[in-house]
């Protein structure tokens, strides 16, 4: 039996990835206010330009129930196994919402297959195993063979990112262990990573530029010790061409190669403010 697979808007892998191993995506929601719009269908500079201005910051909300089971079942109906990988439940209920939604199609269809597993982080982390899954899948892999791929790759795979000021993750109450940085932050720039499904702190340097190197230098030493690189891209959240200058004299000299640039939406964005950072898989699974 073939095997799809379904994600949250939160892994921002890019659309051609996307069309061309056909992965679901069912999108996350800002809040902002009376208004409330599809993450996947905002204009996220235009976004990012309001935040600036704004004295209380929106909320993000999970898709619905309704939407999830949409999308389960359009898969089900072609008699597909449901393969859905989805951020971190200990910054979302999409997990949560998913599961309850996976015991409902049982009972009406217990023939039905779904696989939920909880990625434990979000952005191209969550993405990279999103597409492993995806692509085992498009080479015919059962949903078990599916579900360990993308498992797999989670123990692989590392998002270490630089905020330029820690007031958004304060305000949004999404900093986590990295909340020790708060009372003690003086003039210093935290390395941010994502541990054991939260927010946690890597480092606090002096500099923005040590921060930018720091994350270099991190990025090396894992590939030396597991192996090498898999996959690289960058992230940025609100200014693109500080992460340009990343991208082009710390990163690409450091590899001999290109990488993504690849844009942080408002559901990540909002919480974290602007920042740069970086994803990575290695050949084998990182300590």
């Amino acid at each position: 039996m073939a095997v799809s697979v379904v994600t949250d808007s939160t892994t921002y892998i890019p659309s051609a990835l996307i069309d061309e191993l056909h992965i679901d995506v069912v999108s996350l929601y800002i809040y902002d206010g009376d208004r409330h719009e599809l993450e996947s269908e905002m204009d996220f500079q235009a976004f990012y330009h309001r935040l600036e201005d704004m004295e209380v910051l929106p909320k993000s909300a999970l898709p619905s129930p309704e939407t999830i089971k949409e999308s389960f079942m359009r898969i089900i109906e072609r008699g597909d196994d449901v393969l859905a990988v989805f951020l971190s439940s200990e910054m979302s209920g999409t997990v949560e919402a998913a599961n309850m939604v996976a015991d409902m199609i049982r009972k009406e269809h217990p023939e039905a297959r779904i696989t939920v597993v909880d990625s434990e982080t979000n952005s191209m982390q969550e993405g990279y195993a999103v597409l492993a899954g995806a692509r085992a899948a498009a080479a015919g892999a059962t949903l078990e063979e599916c579900e360990k791929a993308a498992r797999d790759t989670m123990a692989r795979s590392r998002f270490i990112f630089a905020p330029q000021t820690l007031e958004y993750l304060k305000r949004g109450g999404r900093i986590g262990r990295a909340s020790a940085l708060l009372g003690t932050l003086i003039k210093l720039v935290p390395i941010l990573t994502v541990e054991n499904a939260v927010t946690s702190t890597y480092a606090k340097v002096r500099t923005y530029p040590k921060a930018l190197a720091t994350m270099r230098d991190k990025m090396l030493a894992d590939a030396e010790a597991a192996g090498g690189f898999k996959n690289v891209c960058l992230h940025y959240i609100c200014d693109k061409s500080l992460a340009e200058m990343f991208q082009r004299e710390y990163i690409e000299p450091a590899l001999g190669h290109k990488v993504d640039l690849i844009a942080l939406g408002p559901v990540i964005g909002t919480h974290v403010g602007p920042a740069v950072g970086i994803v990575y898989e290695t050949v084998n699974p990182l300590r």
